[in-house]
C-alpha cells in the first residue's frame, strides 16, 4: 500500500515539473528566438514479486510479476523547429531562416542564439598600446546584442571589400569614419554602334569623367571621327584643364564669358594673353612653370590649373597656343581650356584608329596598346587604357557611348544595410557600396544537446557536437531576413491541451493518495 502511495507522489513531482514547463513555454509566447521545451516521463525501476517460468511437459509457463515504483522525468527536449518571421524595419534586426545560430563573443567563450536583436554601441577604448602584442585598437560602433550585450562575431572585409570566410572570427563594427580611399582611374570603356552610313570626316564627340591619385575629377573629351580612306574610325583625345576660382576682386583684367590664348613667352615660361586687338595684346597672367599663374595687377593673386602647361602641349595644338575660356563661377570665375594628348607615345601621335571587319564586327585598334597619359596637378601621372572591343560598326543608328571606367574619389560612410547572406553593405558619399565585414553562422550535429544559458542563448555542451561555422546562404546553415526577427516557435493551442492533460494528471495522482490514505485508515481502523 505504501508503495502506491510513493508512486502517487512521484507522479505529481513530475506532473508539477511538466507544469513549470508548460508555464515557461506560455510565458515567453512572445520572446523572440526562444525554443519551447518539452517534458517526457519514464517509469521508474520496478519490483520483482515473481520471475517468470518456462513451461514444461505437464504444465504451462507463468510470466513475471512486478509492481511498477512510479514515474520519473525522462527527457525536457528543446523544440528547434522555425519560428515566425516579424518584420520590424530596424536595421540591426536579424533573424534566421535556417538552421542556423548567431555567434555571440563572451570573452574566450561563445554563446549561440537565435534572437538576432541587435544594435550598436560605442564602440570600444584601446587597451594597453593599440599594439597587435595583447593590445587592441579603438573601434567605433561594435554590433552587439541588445539583449545580453555580447558582440558579434563574423569575417571582417579588407580595405578592398573582400570577405574570406576561411578567415579568424572578430567582432564586428561598423564605424562612422569608415571610408573609401580614392582610386585613379587606369582603364575606360566604351560600347555602342559607329553608324556605318556616317559620312566621312564626321565628328563625335563622348565626354568621359575620370579620377586621379587624390580623387579629384578630370574631363577628358574623346573625339571619334570617320575616316576618308577607309571605313576606319579615328579616335582622339582632349583634356578640359580648368583653374581654381578666381576672385572677382583678383582677376585684374580677365573677363567673364571671353576668349583668350596661352603662348610661350620665349623664356621657357608661358603668358594668358588677350589678342582680340593684334596692335595691343594685354599679358593677363604670367608662368615659369604652366602650373602655377600669377595675376600682377592689382596684388600678384596666384592660382593654379588642374594640369600643367607645356611646351609640348603648345606644339600639338593649333598655332603653338592654347585657347582658354572663361565663365562665371559664384562671386568670381574660372578658366578652361581643352589639351590635346598624346595617343601613340612612340610616335607622339595625336589619334588612333579603330578598325572592324566587313561584318561590321570590331577588329582591332592602332597602336594595339590604346592608352593615354597625362599629369594632373599635385597628383601621381595617369595612364590610362581605353578599351573600345565593344564597338561595332552596323549601318544602324549611332549609339556609341562612354560605358564604365574603375576610378573614383575619396567616400565616407553615409548609410549600411545587411543583406539575405549576413553582409553588411556600406553605401559611401562618392556613389560606391562596399562589404564592411559579414555576420558567421553556426550549425550543430545535435541541437537538442545545446544547453540554455538564459537571455535566449545556447552554450555548446558534450552531445551537441562542436560548432561547425560558415557564412549565411551556405547549404544547411540558412539565410538571414533582414529587419526582422525570429518569433517564438510556442503554439498556445498545444500548450493549453498540454496543460489540461498535466492537470488532469495531477489530479489522478493525487487521488492515488487519498485513496491508499483512507485504505490505510481502513487498516486502523480494524483494531478499535
Amino acid at each position: 500500500m505504501m508503495r502506491s502511495m510513493f508512486a502517487g507522489v512521484s507522479g505529481l513531482k513530475t506532473h508539477q515539473t511538466r507544469m513549470d514547463v508548460i508555464g515557461n513555454n506560455i510565458a515567453n509566447v512572445n520572446t523572440a528566438g526562444y525554443k519551447a521545451a518539452r517534458a517526457t516521463f519514464q517509469e521508474m525501476l520496478t519490483q520483482t514479486l515473481r520471475g517468470a517460468s518456462a513451461p514444461t511437459s505437464d504444465r504451462g509457463g507463468t510470466n513475471p510479476q512486478q509492481v511498477g515504483l512510479g514515474v520519473q522525468m525522462g527527457s525536457i527536449d528543446v523544440k528547434h523547429t522555425q519560428g515566425n518571421i516579424q518584420p520590424t524595419g530596424y536595421i540591426t534586426d536579424l533573424a534566421i531562416e535556417g538552421e542556423g545560430f548567431f555567434i555571440l563573443e563572451d570573452g574566450e567563450n561563445r554563446l549561440y542564439t537565435r534572437a538576432g536583436m541587435f544594435g550598436l554601441d560605442r564602440g570600444r577604448d584601446a587597451t594597453e598600446d593599440g599594439s597587435s602584442d595583447g593590445g587592441e585598437e579603438a573601434v567605433e560602433g561594435s554590433l552587439i546584442s541588445l539583449v545580453s550585450g555580447h558582440r558579434v562575431l563574423g569575417y571582417k572585409a579588407n580595405s578592398d571589400g573582400v570577405i574570406d570566410p576561411n578567415a579568424k572570427l572578430e567582432p564586428l563594427y561598423i564605424s562612422a569614419s569608415e571610408g573609401i580611399s580614392p582610386k585613379a582611374t587606369d582603364t575606360v570603356q566604351f560600347a555602342g554602334n559607329l553608324d556605318a552610313r556616317y559620312e566621312p570626316g564626321r565628328i563625335v564627340s563622348r565626354t568621359v569623367q575620370v579620377y586621379d591619385s587624390l580623387g579629384r575629377e578630370h574631363t577628358v573629351i574623346v573625339d571619334l571621327q570617320r575616316r576618308v580612306q577607309d571605313s576606319a574610325w579615328q579616335w582622339s583625345t582632349r583634356l578640359s584643364v580648368t583653374s581654381d576660382r578666381i576672385p572677382s576682386d583678383k582677376r585684374g583684367l580677365i573677363q567673364s564669358n571671353a576668349t583668350y590664348k596661352i603662348r610661350n613667352n620665349g623664356n621657357g615660361g608661358f603668358e594668358l594673353i588677350d589678342d582680340s586687338d593684334p596692335q595691343d595684346i594685354k599679358v593677363l597672367a604670367k608662368s615659369s612653370d604652366g602650373l602655377v599663374w600669377t595675376i600682377e595687377d592689382p596684388d600678384n593673386y596666384t592660382f593654379e590649373l588642374s594640369k600643367q602647361i607645356t611646351i609640348d602641349d603648345l606644339d600639338r595644338s593649333d598655332n603653338n597656343v592654347i585657347v582658354v575660356r572663361t565663365a562665371s563661377s559664384g562671386n568670381g570665375l574660372v578658366l578652361t581650356a581643352d589639351v590635346a594628348l598624346v595617343v601613340d607615345e612612340e610616335n607622339d601621335g595625336d589619334n588612333g584608329v579603330i578598325t572592324f571587319n566587313p561584318d561590321g564586327s570590331f577588329l582591332g585598334v592602332e597602336p594595339e596598346e590604346s592608352t593615354i597619359a597625362f599629369s594632373p596637378a599635385r597628383a601621381g601621372n595617369l595612364t590610362i587604357k581605353m578599351d573600345f572591343a565593344q564597338f561595332t560598326q552596323y549601318a544602324n543608328d549611332f549609339t556609341g557611348r562612354f560605358l564604365s571606367q574603375n576610378g573614383y574619389a575619396s567616400g565616407a560612410l553615409e548609410s549600411y544595410v545587411i543583406d539575405q547572406n549576413g553582409v553588411i553593405v556600406g553605401s559611401f558619399s562618392n556613389g560606391l557600396t562596399r562589404p564592411l565585414g559579414q555576420i558567421a553562422l553556426a550549425k550543430f550535429s545535435n541541437t537538442g544537446g545545446l544547453m540554455r544559458a538564459g537571455s535566449t542563448m545556447y552554450v555548446e555542451t558534450a552531445n551537441s557536437g562542436t560548432a561547425q561555422v560558415q557564412a549565411p546562404g551556405t547549404a544547411g546553415y540558412g539565410t538571414i531576413a533582414p529587419s526582422s526577427l525570429e518569433m517564438s516557435n510556442v503554439d498556445l493551442s498545444d500548450e493549453f491541451t498540454e496543460m489540461i492533460v498535466t492537470q488532469r494528471g495531477f489530479q489522478a495522482n493525487s487521488r492515488i493518495i487519498t485513496t491508499s490514505d483512507e485504505m490505510l485508515q481502513e487498516l486502523v481502523n480494524l483494531k478499535r
